[in-house]
């Protein structure tokens, strides 16, 4: 299919493998949110959807729900103007930097592979090098957590490109904030690989004191470890993979648990999170990653990665009055309005984009 929008001037072309609808990671969760937040500033967008895995009816549904949308190749780049483009691609042709010659381009890195490569223990030795050369190719670089930028400098990309600065993401707020819950629910929401621990959540259920506590696993692929623990510790009928969720399911899943576990050992920035918090949800995890600046003082932290220490985080959440609730979840929600918005972030973006044009 190939883009039909006219040729027309834009603030910015926004290009993406992955929009809101069916999205398999925290990107197509960024984009919805951002296309908000600079909706709300009357930013004139074309989104730009290239080398992604849509069929051709969630095509459509995505062409009718975005107005400055277009879905093509690379080629269609020559029909729009626009005096800055933000990539948002974790996947592209080999010669995509071609296309790229002449253009302003800022590249905004969700995840940094040569970290996902190192907390998920794979091989992403090319997808790292195709990443680097996009880092190298680009006249600024945008990552989403002053940790990502502290990894940045560690693995020396500063050498392959030093315009680089930091945009937390935001979000919209859904205004359904009830920090009481008394559903027994422990939930857990993300892509289900190794460095989430997704089997974390069922070994919590296996514990004396949570015999009558179940779980929702909300999130794309399948750990094969996590399923059958499930099976092992005979929780079938506690824990439920709920596949992925958004929109109305979204809030179906927020609306049933009580806390959000995120036991991950590497976190970009943790969109989840931010979810959680503006809903009254009170979050257990590490203090690491764009979770401790999103969080802050405000969360049920672990000491470390390993099992027994998550586990005891959890535990202080059992313990916890309705006080010290009320202070986590409070606490969390002012630094979301302070700091996390969609139109903060909106704002940040648009400022760069006007220092580039």
């Amino acid at each position: 299919m190939t883009a039909d929008r006219k040729a027309c001037d834009y603030h910015v072309i926004e290009i993406t493998n992955e929009m809101p609808l069916n999205r398999k990671g925290g990107v197509g969760s960024v984009i919805e949110n951002l296309a908000s937040g600079l909706r709300f500033l009357g930013v004139k967008i074309l989104w730009l959807l290239l080398d992604h895995t849509y069929n051709d009816f969630e095509v459509q549904k995505i062409l009718a729900e975005y107005p400055d949308m277009a879905v093509g190749s690379y080629h269609d780049l020559a029909r729009y103007r626009a005096p800055v483009i933000n990539l948002h691609t974790y996947q592209h042709h080999p010669r995509f930097l071609d296309y790229l010659t002449g253009k302003k381009v800022i590249y905004t890195i969700h995840s940094l592979l040569f970290c996902e490569a190192e907390s998920n223990g794979i091989d992403l030795s090319s997808a790292i090098r195709q990443q680097e050369n996009l880092i190298a190719a680009c006249d600024k670089v945008v990552l989403v957590s002053q940790a990502e930028l502290e990894n940045y400098h560690k693995k020396g990309y500063q050498k392959l490109n030093p315009n680089v600065l930091v945009i937390h993401n935001g979000l919209r707020c859904p205004n359904k904030f009830m920090n009481l819950r008394r559903n027994k629910v422990i939930g857990f929401c993300g892509r289900l690989v190794p460095r989430k621990r997704p089997e974390y959540v069922p070994l919590i259920l296996a514990e004396k004191g949570f015999e009558d506590y179940s779980a929702l696993v909300a999130g794309r692929g399948f750990s094969p470890y996590a399923r059958d623990l499930v099976g092992k510790l005979s929780l079938e009928n506690r824990l439920r993979y709920v596949g992925w969720c958004g929109g109305e399911r979204l809030e179906s899943f927020y609306d049933q648990i009580d806390i959000l576990a995120i036991p991950s050992t590497y976190e970009p920035f943790g969109m989840v999170a931010l979810e959680a918090v503006t809903r009254g949800i009170p979050v257990v995890c590490q203090p690491l990653g764009g979770l401790a600046e999103i969080l802050g003082d405000y969360a049920f932290y672990s000491e470390d990665e390993t099992y027994p220490a998550f586990r005891k985080a959890v535990s202080r959440w059992v313990q916890a009055d309705r006080v010290t609730i009320n202070i986590i979840t409070r606490g969390a929600l002012r630094r979301y309005e302070q700091n996390f918005t969609d139109v903060m972030m909106a704002e940040k973006y648009l400022a760069l984009f006007e220092s580039m044009a």
